[in-house]
């Protein structure tokens, strides 16, 4: 069940909203995407924002950088993977300590109609259909990690 009340947001009995009196700053994101061109991309935009990112190109990578870091504030995955996809990802994520709060961004360049419904039943907070503009990845993040999460229908 997905309940959202202002800027709590829980499902399954987790609360994934964000504790304001822990908030760190720099802000930390994880990009997960098998082309480092599009991470790297990613990277640079939010680097110059300020905030604090880790890169990896596959989900195994993904979740070496989760367990040595202390605690995650948002990850951008790409769906699309070889080996393990986003999807395996996100269900690591949420049963992660370090990572079960972070806000959670996926991307595809898939235009399969059901894609997007998806990653919101894997309780990712957006969606982005590739090509996307980093800007609007940042600014979607901002309002995540700052408490706006937003219920999807």
């Amino acid at each position: 069940m997905l309940r959202v009340t202002s800027s709590r947001f829980t499902a399954s009995g987790i609360d994934f909203s964000p504790d304001r009196h822990e908030r760190r700053f720099p802000v930390r994101v994880l990009i997960v995407d098998d082309s480092p061109q599009v991470a790297s991309t990613l990277e640079i935009a939010l680097s110059h924002a300020g905030w604090e990112t880790d890169v990896a190109h596959d989900v195994a990578s993904a979740m070496e950088l989760v367990s040595s870091a202390s605690a995650l504030d948002a990850v951008v995955t790409d769906l699309d993977m070889p080996r393990m996809d986003g999807y395996a990802l996100i269900a690591a994520l949420r049963a992660h300590p370090s990572a079960r709060r972070a806000a959670i961004v996926v991307t595809s360049g898939s235009t399969v109609s059901g894609a997007e419904s998806q990653p919101r039943a894997a309780v990712a907070n957006a969606f982005f259909t590739k090509p996307y503009s980093p800007a609007a990845v940042r600014q979607t993040l901002e309002r995540l990690v700052n408490g706006g999460v937003q219920a999807h229908p």
